[in-house]
């Protein structure tokens, strides 16, 4: 596990913020274990270069939605990890995983029901990421093989996010009961909604209910600002 220069690792509108938590015990932590890890022969995901991806690809100052899941995925394909560090993302296969899938469908039927739109299941949600929304791990990594495997090893970097950053009534999309967690360092200003998770729906078999997340979402947005985000890649604008 090597993480060479972590400023390079972070768009530069998130760096000063998250410096001090960088240069803190609680990363020592967090990176002396993940090395350890590493040097047992145990493989970790996503790949060290991804970690913190989400904060690479999501502008700070163009913060509009965070959306936080479980861990990252915890399989293998072709000996790389499925994940790619970026919630549900999963550009490293070209292909998307059951959830991404129930993601996709739900946001199809709460948003576009009845209209029969073609859109792209884009196995890569840099679309998202690039609008504004910050696709968060509750873990931002895991074993390979186990999931949630690092779970408590990255709550205090949750609670240094939520607690000294993500404030300000930014909307909270909470997707299942490890993202449902983060709830209690999230100031009572900011707007949360929970949900389960994608997977489990994949698990049960059963589609999806998003319990209008998206639209309450793209309301809040509207409401406060003006703006929205477009949930679907290649869709035209509603």
């Amino acid at each position: 596990m090597i993480w060479n220069n972590f400023k390079d690792l972070f768009h530069p509108s998130w760096w000063e913020k998250i410096k001090p938590f960088i240069e803190s015990e609680e990363c020592d932590k967090i990176y002396k274990f993940l090395k350890e890890e590493s040097g047992r022969g145990k493989k970790i995901a996503p790949l060290s270069s991804d970690t913190f991806r989400c904060f690479k690809e999501t502008s700070l100052d163009d913060l509009k939605v965070i959306m936080v899941g479980m861990c990252p995925y915890h399989s293998l394909k072709d000996g790389k990890p499925v994940a790619d560090g970026l919630l549900m993302g999963c550009s490293n296969t070209g292909f998307p995983q059951p959830s991404l899938s129930q993601f996709y469908g739900a946001i199809e039927h709460e948003l576009y029901k009845g209209l029969n739109l073609e859109y792209y299941k884009n196995p890569s949600v840099s679309y998202l990421a690039k609008q504004g929304v910050l696709m968060l791990n509750a873990a931002l990594t895991t074993e390979i093989g186990i999931a949630g495997a690092h779970q408590t090893l990255w709550k205090p970097f949750m609670k240094h996010l939520f607690s000294h950053i993500a404030t300000g009534g930014t909307p909270v999309i909470l997707l299942g009961q490890e993202a449902a967690k983060i709830e209690e360092f999230i100031d009572t200003y900011t707007w949360v909604i929970k949900i389960s998770h994608p997977a489990s729906a994949s698990y049960q078999k059963t589609q999806w209910d998003s319990e209008g997340a998206f639209w309450q979402t793209n309301r809040i947005l509207e409401d406060n600002n003006g703006d929205k985000i477009n949930w679907l890649d290649e869709v035209l604008p509603f």
